[in-house]
């Protein structure tokens, strides 16, 4: 595993649990005409995307970015919060086969699958994309500062960003040599359940994933108080320690992500009927596989919805939960054929490799769907991961991790911040690193090691971590990092 997180621990682009980052040649003048403010930083911090549309490009994508001024009033619509489902854990573990029905997790996740399809697309097609408003009110924005590093930035039909990925060099085997054919992923690169060893071949480079996250307006309002309108991050303070104005995330808070792969249906069939969005994304060197800078419009296809809401009954504060597309489901529409995996709210610090095997006890912060036939990809331990997730970690550990080096401050992951994507080890040994990493954490606690004492939680907020960290790319350089194709 050494090879596959290499790149975050140099990079000054950080991947996000909600998307990337990225930036183009566009110049101060046409990122102002794109949506920022007048001051230098915002001219970046609100761009719309880090390349630069054709001059008919038919559908385009808009930073969400108007966010409320004021703290929204309780959230009516948000169902999950009404729900008697429980958090607590017990010594020793109760046996909860039936903990997906019976625990009212099932109806809990998809009470917060109905607020995101509001008003939406019945089968989230590509000239539609993803809607902010509905019911003539924007319900959904996006984290500024995305759109400034050239390599994985935002694009500009749909406003993804290249996931997982810091640097192209990320999307190659160790050694610059393919992915082994019995992988689900390494890096930034995946393949997915139950493709043969001759689809893996034939793409012996893996798949990329292309995301886009929302947050609505209990989300949007801290985010605005986080990076206001001149796009310099804002610094308060929460019980007595540094946070992000606006921070923590209020109650009501919900966040979704949509996530695309360039894998083919002939190799996954249960993607058949997925939408099928064209991003413009890398294009492959016909002969090595390999992704290149070079950007062109080419099809995605959705693969995973995650969604994640605050809950104050939750140790963690959040309920994270994910949803695979079947394309075998019978449904009427895109949003009826989505299966749920599960949901988590702690990273289960019990059991191994947070423990030494010996002393592991079963999962008490997650619950997976008993009833998933063709999606065997979870996480670690079987915590709760998606398809195009890493499967040596786990939703909750992996944004539990998010922490920023003061504003103005380059954080690179593994020095002065947590190691988000990964280390040497990961899943795979007790060890310290593993310990800290699988620990259920609430903000504004300090990351569990001890070895970051000066990074500041970001509430599990992997895109402010992007944000925070672009804006320290931009303070020290003024200018992101070029990309480079890989050597």
């Amino acid at each position: 595993m050494k090879h596959a997180y290499r790149g975050f621990a140099r990079a000054s682009g950080l991947a996000a649990l909600f998307g990337l980052v990225a930036l183009g040649t566009t110049s101060c003048k046409q990122a102002e005409a794109q949506g920022g403010g007048n001051s230098p930083a915002a001219q970046f911090a609100f761009r719309n995307s880090a390349d630069t549309p054709p001059p008919d490009p038919g559908r385009i994508f808009k930073l969400s970015a108007d966010y409320p001024k004021a703290m929204p009033g309780p959230c009516a619509e948000c169902e999950w919060l009404k729900i008697p489902v429980s958090f607590e854990a017990n010594f020793p573990p109760k046996e909860s086969p039936h903990a997906w029905t019976q625990g009212r997790w099932s109806e809990y996740l998809a009470s917060i699958l109905r607020y995101v399809r509001q008003g939406q697309d019945p089968n989230l097609r590509d000239e539609v994309g993803f809607l902010v408003d509905v019911g003539g009110s924007t319900r959904w924005f996006n984290v500024p500062w995305m759109a400034f590093d050239p390599s994985v930035g935002r694009e500009y039909r749909h406003g993804t960003t290249n996931e997982r990925t810091a640097e192209l060099e990320d999307l190659v085997g160790p050694d610059g040599k393919p992915l082994p054919a019995d992988a689900d992923s390494i890096g930034a690169a995946h393949f997915l359940p139950h493709m043969t060893t001759a689809c893996k071949q034939r793409y012996p480079r893996g798949f990329e994933t292309w995301s886009v996250g929302y947050y609505n307006p209990h989300g949007g309002y801290a985010i605005g108080k986080a990076i206001p309108k001149d796009g310099v991050p804002r610094v308060g303070e929460y019980m007595g320690s540094p946070m992000p104005d606006g921070l923590p995330f209020p109650v009501g808070t919900a966040v979704m992500k949509v996530l695309t792969t360039n894998a083919p249906v002939d190799c996954v069939p249960f993607l058949a009927g997925s939408p099928e969005w064209r991003v413009n994304r890398h294009v492959q060197n016909p002969n090595t596989k390999e992704y290149m800078c070079k950007r062109e419009v080419q099809v995605s296809r959705i693969v995973q919805i995650d969604v994640a809401v605050t809950d104050p009954r939750s140790p963690s504060g959040w309920v994270y939960g994910t949803y695979a597309y079947n394309g075998t489901l019978k449904g009427a529409t895109f949003w009826d054929r989505l299966m749920p995996l599960g949901v988590q709210w702690g990273a289960d610090p019990w059991t191994f490799p947070a423990v030494p095997k010996r002393d592991s006890l079963p999962l008490q912060q997650s619950v997976a769907n008993p009833k998933i036939d063709i999606f065997q990809h979870m996480g670690c331990q079987g915590r709760l991961a998606g398809p195009v997730d890493n499967p040596q970690s786990s939703c909750m550990s992996c944004h539990s991790s998010a922490y920023a080096a003061k504003p103005g401050s380059l954080s690179v992951m593994g020095t002065n911040v947590p190691p988000s994507f990964g280390f040497d080890g990961l899943c795979t040994a007790y060890s310290a690193e593993n310990a800290a990493y699988f620990q259920t954490t609430r903000p504004p606690q300090s990351y569990s090691s001890g070895h970051y004492p000066n990074a500041m939680s970001l509430d599990t907020s992997l895109q402010l971590e992007v944000a925070y960290q672009e804006y320290g790319q931009y303070a020290t350089t003024k200018a992101p990092k070029p990309c480079k194709d890989p050597s």
